[in-house]
């Protein structure tokens, strides 16, 4: 994940999203905290954490940086959960799967929140699954001596009878057997979602180390909704799992705490955020369709990619051997997006970028598919006696890890063409950089310019050195100093006023149909247009004064 992040990392441009952290960011903390009362306050924590990486050094790759070592993380935690629910080589296959994920490389090298919000719930999940005892662990206690019985744990319903020679090699969770030095006692109860056994310290001890884990879980699901609040459906997710596991009452004591704090946290982020719902104004209302464009972004995007990872998403929930695994990974993969769907049809918001913490639910899906199909191929043979049938079951399954692996590598060649398309200036919606030489190269020093509306400053605030020349004459009180992104305007009159003796003046418009455009209006009724260029995302029209 760290190679694919850095990887083509400069793209020599940055987009409008990237523009408002880089213009935000480099704000003094003040300032951040008035803009954040008009404007991106869903974003503000993030701003605050990027302040510090931008002092270091302004760049485009500085301020990405961030999101590829966020990428990194959620690649780890993918890789740990699937190591944790189920074995090492599920852990593997999930986390290369994760990685080499189109849609995660795309985000991994964008200058936003959302690769740190994956990370987040990635790490909240995994310390769900530690506070909460999801983990399947060892059916037996280790036995006292050849042939003697398993010792059951205390209070725990006795083990089942076991073959002759058996006692002294414990069955692990995948059905292998292990060694019986540090094995943990636990009993298997509804499948392979474990409750654990009562172990040394007394309850105390646990309840204790049960509460700082479950305030380790809160706070880092309230810090994730703080970057955005839309990370906060992960808990709904969380209940759910939960819920088909049958946690004992404790658990949904200890849960219902740290979701209560992590709540009421981010409630009022929830409340400002509302307010600032007209910058999403451009979202339009979800239809079905939007939902399987979710899926196929986050489970493909090609045809062959996606169709594989459907089938063997299919195969590890209908036929699971991971019961743990699919408690954890399918309501955090289906709940998310229908939840804010919903939401959507009230007020539209729906979009991937949005969801991307829910994607790590189908690689874990997919690796425990694959896991499923190399179980049944290799007819649940078991090494269970003799040194050498041990031996060869250890290649067998190092075999079967290399070649899952391999699978993964010949996906990502597949889609390599659109791995290498996010790396180009193209795939963002617009190119700043290119937007601001064309305007340099055609506009002379000393011109006024206009922007309309005002965000369309952003090109000038992103890439200032081919503008430097240009008068901005609309411009009544700059950003920083107006508590906006793009500085407060003056009105018409005020605007004539100061375009009075002018000749000409340049306007660099949104080409959007269904924008107001106040300022063109002013222009039409003293000047004439005499010159017009369309540019990707603008329109750049010259006006010079009417006869």
């Amino acid at each position: 994940m760290l190679g694919l992040g850095l990887w083509g990392l400069d793209r020599g441009t940055m987009w409008r999203d990237e523009s408002a952290t880089y213009q935000m960011a480099r704000r003094t903390l003040p300032q951040i905290r008035d803009a954040l009362g008009t404007v991106d306050a869903v974003h503000g924590l993030y701003y605050v954490l990027m302040h510090p990486v931008l002092a270091l050094r302004p760049s485009e790759v500085t301020m990405r940086l961030p999101s590829v070592l966020a990428a990194m993380a959620a690649t780890a935690l993918v890789a740990a959960l699937g190591c944790r629910l189920a074995r090492p080589r599920v852990g593997l296959w999930a986390g290369l799967l994760y990685a080499t994920t189109p849609v995660v490389t795309h985000y991994a090298q964008e200058g936003r929140s959302y690769a740190l919000v994956a990370a987040g719930a990635a790490g909240a999940t995994y310390l769900l699954v530690g506070a909460a005892g999801l983990a399947p662990r060892a059916a037996l206690t280790p036995a006292p001596g050849p042939g003697a019985a398993p010792t059951p744990a205390p209070g725990a319903a006795p083990a089942p009878a076991l073959g002759p020679g058996a006692a002294s090699r414990p069955v692990g969770p995948t059905g292998e057997a292990t060694s019986a030095t540090g094995v943990r006692s636990a009993v298997r109860v509804r499948g392979d979602v474990p409750r654990p056994a009562q172990g040394p310290g007394g309850p105390g001890a646990r309840g204790h180390a049960g509460g700082w884990r479950w305030a380790a879980y809160g706070g880092v699901v309230a810090v994730t909704a703080l970057l955005h609040v839309f990370a906060v459906l992960m808990l709904a997710a969380h209940a759910l799992t939960l819920l088909v596991s049958r946690a004992p009452r404790r658990v949904w004591w200890g849960w219902g705490s740290a979701a209560a704090g992590a709540v009421g946290a981010v409630a009022p982020l929830a409340v400002v955020a509302r307010r600032q719902s007209a910058q999403i104004a451009w979202i339009r209302h979800p239809t079905p369709g939007r939902l399987w464009a979710v899926v196929e972004e986050f489970a493909g995007p090609s045809a062959l990619v996606l169709a594989a990872n459907l089938l063997l998403v299919a195969i590890a929930v209908i036929r699971p051997r991971r019961t743990a695994l699919t408690a954890v990974a399918l309501p955090l993969i289906c709940v998310p997006p229908v939840l804010l769907f919903a939401l959507a049809l009230h007020r539209p918001c729906f979009h991937e970028r949005y969801l991307l913490f829910a994607l790590a639910g189908i690689p874990l899906l997919a690796a425990a598919g694959v896991d499923r199909l190399a179980e049944e191929m290799s007819g649940h043979r078991r090494a269970v006696t003799g040194r050498r049938r041990r031996a060869v079951s250890g290649r067998r399954r190092a075999v079967v890890a290399a070649a899952g692996a391999l699978a993964v590598g010949c996906a990502f060649v597949w889609q390599l063409p659109l791995h290498q398309r996010e790396r180009e200036p193209l795939s963002r919606q617009d190119d700043l950089a290119a937007l601001s030489t064309a305007v340099g190269r055609l506009t002379r020093p000393g011109e006024p310019v206009l922007y309309d509306p005002p965000k369309e400053r952003r090109i000038a605030i992103a890439y200032p050195r081919p503008l430097a020349g240009l008068r901005d004459i609309a411009l009544s009180t700059p950003g920083p100093a107006s508590g906006t992104l793009y500085g407060v305007d003056v009105g018409p009159a005020e605007l004539l006023r100061r375009l009075a003796g002018t000749r000409s003046a340049w306007l660099i418009a949104a080409d959007e149909p269904e924008a107001r455009r106040p300022k063109a209006a002013v222009l039409t009724g003293h000047f004439r247009l005499a010159y017009s260029l369309c540019l990707p995302g603008i329109r750049l029209e010259r006006y010079v004064r009417a006869v």
